[in-house]
């Protein structure tokens, strides 16, 4: 059995949000095995091996737009010159009589002996022949072949979280099916006498669980499949069950709450009861400051605190990195913001304050979301990320720039 792992003396040492960030990310082993999907599923997955290029992008010089194909060099204003040929989309590549034009099409083939296309509008048809209205240079409106990919050239590299511009991508190239990392298996779970699930009548001193559906909804716009499990009961028993089912087939276990060192913390020694490993560590932030880490048998664990912005700040500073590091991806950098409020705080800790990102011209503005209190619900609703005040900050002036941790692409208010 493996004894739980802590600091040693009265008041335990409170650890820097990055020398905790590294120790929980160092429990990870190799990443996640890969697997084979149809590119319509790969939007939110992570890319296992890279893409090149199996086509030029275009295939042949094409027109970009309808007209007649000729040479630049016969497009002389008030030129009259015979239509001899039309070309669409998808037809074979036609051939140029010397001294004419050629009529085509958006996306068809330019002819052979073509060097230009005159736009429809910049000509007058008179019956089997067009006057040029102005002179082109070579070149014009002509989509060159592999001018936008070369076939044998890196597309996407290993490690990037794909999404609808790749899909694009990919199925531009023929490609239909990708090499990716398979989903992380996240098990959630909460627990507590006071908790009880949406939709369950509540008796006096008891609360809705938020923090499940909560991270459940996250994880998922981060591409994990989580699993939540029933609420355990503040009993060694039940922790101890709740847990083993949770760690079997899973890739990592998060809880909320339950691992301080209060006599209804249960998680703690119900993980070491089993057999697993644990670090119960002090981390420098607020909210948020217990954190734990470990092992269940094939598992890891991670244990968040239980006020819902406390288990939020959790997910996003050391979950996000963990999930990454499974994957083989990297974490998203934070965004860089101009504050829009200013604050005088004691040093010391890593804050994090609910944030509603704001663009204004080409700034990005981070103005506050609500009152502070880490049971808050009611300042997420319109908050875009959380903001990070670095530990050593004791005045944060309007205007000042922040880093963001931004919750996911896409929250900026208008």
């Amino acid at each position: 059995m493996n004894a739980i792992v802590a600091q040693s003396g009265g008041d335990p040492a409170e650890l820097d949000v990055g020398t905790a960030r590294e120790r929980v990310l160092a429990l990870a082993g190799a990443v996640l095995s890969d697997e084979r999907v149809a590119i319509q599923d790969c939007p939110g997955r992570v890319l296992a091996a890279p893409v090149e290029a199996r086509l030029d992008l275009p295939g042949f010089d094409q027109s970009a737009m309808d007209g007649y194909a000729a040479r630049a060099a016969e497009l002389a204003p008030g030129r009259r010159l015979a239509v001899t040929g039309r070309t669409a989309a998808g037809e074979p590549r036609g051939r140029l009589t010397p001294g004419g034009a050629h009529r085509i099409l958006t996306g068809a083939p330019v002819p052979e002996g073509a060097d230009a296309v005159i736009a429809q509008e910049r000509v007058r048809r008179e019956g089997a022949a067009i006057i040029v209205a102005v002179a082109l240079p070579a070149g014009t409106n002509l989509r060159r072949r592999g001018e936008d990919v070369r076939a044998g050239e890196p597309l996407i590299a290993p490690g990037t979280l794909l999404d609808w511009r790749h899909v694009a991508m990919l199925a531009g190239q023929g490609i239909d099916v990708v090499e990716v990392r398979r989903r992380p298996r996240v098990a959630l779970l909460s627990g507590g006498h006071e908790l009880r699930g949406a939709g369950q009548p509540l008796a006096a001193g008891q609360i809705h669980d938020s923090n499940r559906p909560m991270l459940a909804a996250l994880l998922a716009t981060w591409g994990v499949e989580p699993r939540c499990l029933p609420l355990f009961a503040d009993r060694a028993e039940a922790v101890r069950t709740a847990l083993r089912e949770a760690a079997a087939g899973a890739d990592l276990v998060v809880t909320t709450a339950g691992i301080s060192v209060g006599e209804e913390d249960h998680v703690r020694h119900a993980l070491d009861d089993l057999g697993g490993s644990l670090a119960v560590l002090k981390v420098a932030m607020k909210p948020g400051k217990p954190l734990a880490a470990g092992r269940l048998g094939e598992a890891l664990f991670l244990g968040l605190p239980g006020n819902p912005q406390a288990a939020l700040v959790g997910a996003l500073a050391f979950l996000r990195p963990l999930l990454a590091r499974l994957t083989g991806t990297t974490t998203p950098a934070p965004l860089r913001a101009r504050s829009a409020f200013a604050l005088a705080r004691k040093p010391g800790r890593t804050e994090f304050i609910a944030v509603r990102l704001v663009q204004r011209g080409a700034e990005l503005w981070a103005e506050r979301a609500g009152p502070e209190g880490s049971g808050r619900l009611a300042p997420l609703l319109t908050s875009g990320g959380m903001a990070m005040l670095a530990a050593p900050i004791t005045e944060l002036r309007a205007g000042e720039m922040l880093d963001v941790l931004a919750f996911q692409p896409g929250l900026i208010a208008p």
